[in-house]
């Protein structure tokens, strides 16, 4: 573990790792209203790692683009926890998955084709978000999109060979990889 956070209120705190990639390992305990913003250097919104309503738990991948986050806004209404691990920690995708929110899988094989399939979010009035984007094993350097939809969703996308797979969700989502 490089770094362990956590409150029980809003609040902004200070990421105390390296620019390197990182997994970020986030817990909410909350009945009510969490979300968690990635920060620059100067405190501008990079990208929100979640948005969510109640009890939840997921992994996030930051760093990993030219972007380097700097700090992390929490706004939660219960207890709340954040452990930066490095990206070797990232789940081993065997062929298929199945995750109940946003993960990091690193994917080891050749070239294949991708089905992927989100459930959607039931509690979300739009059924929710999928963003599923690939990254170099290292973490360094965005490789290709593999979905961007909203609601339940299912189809396929060609995976590259090694990767990291980063994918946004705030419902269960899964994959499953048919090599070439």
């Amino acid at each position: 573990m490089l770094q362990r956070i956590g409150g029980d209120r809003d609040q902004v705190v200070r990421m105390t790792t390296d620019a390197e990639p990182v997994i970020l390992d986030i817990v909410h305990q909350g009945r009510g209203h969490f979300v968690v913003d990635a920060l620059d250097g100067q405190l501008h919104s990079q990208s929100q790692l979640v948005y969510t309503d109640g009890p939840f738990a997921c992994r996030a991948l930051v760093n990993a683009d030219d972007r380097t986050v700097r700090a992390l806004r929490v706004q939660a209404d219960g207890p709340w926890g954040i452990e930066a691990t490095a990206v070797s920690s990232a789940l081993a995708l065997d062929g298929a998955a199945r995750c109940p929110a946003s993960n990091v899988l690193r994917y080891e094989g050749g070239p294949g084709i991708a089905s992927l399939c989100h459930e959607g979010d039931p509690r979300s009035e739009d059924g929710g978000y999928f963003l599923v984007h690939t990254f170099e094993r290292s973490g360094n350097g965005f490789l290709e999109e593999l979905a961007n939809h909203v609601g339940p969703w299912r189809g396929e996308a060609p995976l590259t060979g090694p990767c990291l797979i980063y994918a946004r969700s705030d419902g269960p989502w899964s994959i499953s990889v048919q090599s070439l």
